[in-house]
């Protein structure tokens, strides 16, 4: 109970805040050569195009190193890096994914410990913050935390003004009332697609807390208080099925990308997901006109949430070759530089210190994020041992919404899931 009782304070105050495969291996620096080469591995394909342009600007201050970033879909990232990290392989620099999210490989020994000698920055950073790159048996730090995500609502004003939508929803009813508003007026209300399994996850994320209720019933879950069979858990997993009526015709087979393009070029109303998807939206559609608003309510009087969680980080592999090549890059990706650009280009929320958001949106986003922020709870809390809960609700969620299963059935699978490695979950059902 001493671990459950660490990792739950551990878990509170993240809240407060290949040889199938071909791939390159580890730079190998020959010895007659001038400059060293790291290769930086991502699953933000959408990124692209930023961390090029952030590259140039590090290897123009230092032109002895050069940088190649490669970036796979965020579905297979995960295997790719986990065969070639096995193989001896795989990137010199790389995003790790947050809290559990590659536990297994760092548990195994694959990325370089960090300490504040490496990163100074890591000393301005939170232990909430923290906790998202630690190990999560022996809570080394495995990597810099970079960002800090936050789930809402996006609208398009222009589309909710022609369909008579006057005031923006607070509340469940209210939001369902102006998608239905939204539909009769010949319109799509909701860009979200079921394609993608992590972006349902992320769906459920923002609307889901305000059923379950939030910090309160994350703390119970980690306690072993509740379990995830309990009826407000059910009635946040029924509340993702009720958005169906108002996604895109064909909904079951629509990827991640184009139904982001939906809401980003002006198809849909509404697009339900993290701050992050600001960037993209507005890399697809540069006039585009995007409004934010915070998870509504379950009803009037009732208290709104903010999932969110520090997403993601940036490590080193254990293995590199070029380690002092790779910690020059490291602290480059650490500083404040770094993090005004993340919010400057792509509308991050960055870790940095000093960092000045200015724009409009992500300034209220990360403002709601400080006064309503909840843990993202399957990201946080149960992400840690397999299977995790995201294994069960990604393909559990794609289910749901074509009705293969129930939210009774899903919320019974994910916690015989937890249960089964989770110890204050254990014998519970």
């Amino acid at each position: 109970m001493k671990i459950a009782s660490r990792r739950l304070r551990g878990l509170v105050a993240a809240a407060i805040a290949v040889s199938a495969i071909a791939v390159p291996a580890i730079s190998a620096l020959p010895a007659n050569a001038a400059t060293a080469e790291l290769t930086f591995w991502s699953w933000r394909t959408e990124d692209k195009a930023f961390y090029e342009g952030q590259i140039a600007k590090f290897q123009a201050k230092n032109p002895d190193i050069s940088v190649k970033f490669t970036a796979y879909l965020n579905t297979e990232y995960n295997a790719i890096l986990s065969t070639a990290l096995t193989a001896g392989k795989g990137p010199d620099i790389l995003q790790l994914r947050p809290y559990g999210g590659m536990a297994n490989l760092s548990d195994a020994g694959y990325f370089m410990p960090l300490t504040v000698k490496d990163l100074p920055a890591l000393s301005k950073l939170s232990a909430g913050i923290l906790a998202g790159a630690q190990g999560y048996k022996d809570k080394k730090q495995y990597g810099y935390p970079y960002a800090i995500s936050a789930m809402g609502v996006f609208y398009n004003p222009e589309m909710l003004l022609a369909a008579g939508v006057k005031a923006l929803p607070t509340t469940w009813d209210q939001l369902l009332n102006a998608f239905k508003k939204v539909k009769a007026a010949g319109m799509l209300p909701l860009g979200n697609a079921g394609g993608n399994g992590p972006a349902l996850e992320q769906l459920h994320a923002s609307v889901g807390p305000t059923f379950y209720g939030g910090t309160q019933f994350f703390n119970d879950l980690v306690a072993g208080r509740k379990t995830f069979t309990d009826p407000a858990y059910v009635a946040s997993l029924k509340a993702v099925k009720d958005l169906v009526p108002y996604m895109p015709p064909g909904f079951e087979g629509i990827d991640y990308n184009t139904a982001r393009a939906l809401f980003a070029n002006g198809k849909a109303a509404f697009y339900i997901g993290g701050n992050y998807e600001l960037g993209y939206f507005r890399s697809l559609n540069p006039s585009l006109s995007a409004g934010w608003f915070a998870p509504v309510a379950k009803s009037s009087g009732s208290p709104k949430y903010v999932s969110t969680w520090a997403d993601g980080a940036f490590s080193i592999n254990s293995k590199t070759t070029q380690k002092a090549a790779a910690l020059k890059f490291a602290n480059f990706l650490a500083s404040r530089e770094f993090g005004q650009a993340l919010v400057d280009e792509i509308a991050f929320i960055s870790t940095a210190p000093l960092v000045s958001i200015t724009d409009p949106v992500v300034k209220k986003i990360n403002a709601n994020r400080t006064s309503l922020g909840t843990p993202f709870l399957n990201v946080v809390g149960f992400r840690y041992e397999t299977p995790t809960s995201s294994n069960i609700l990604q393909p559990g969620f794609q289910k749901l919404i074509i009705g293969a299963t129930t939210p009774e059935q899903l919320a019974k699978d994910v916690q015989a899931a937890v249960a089964s490695w989770y110890a204050p979950q254990k014998g519970k059902s």
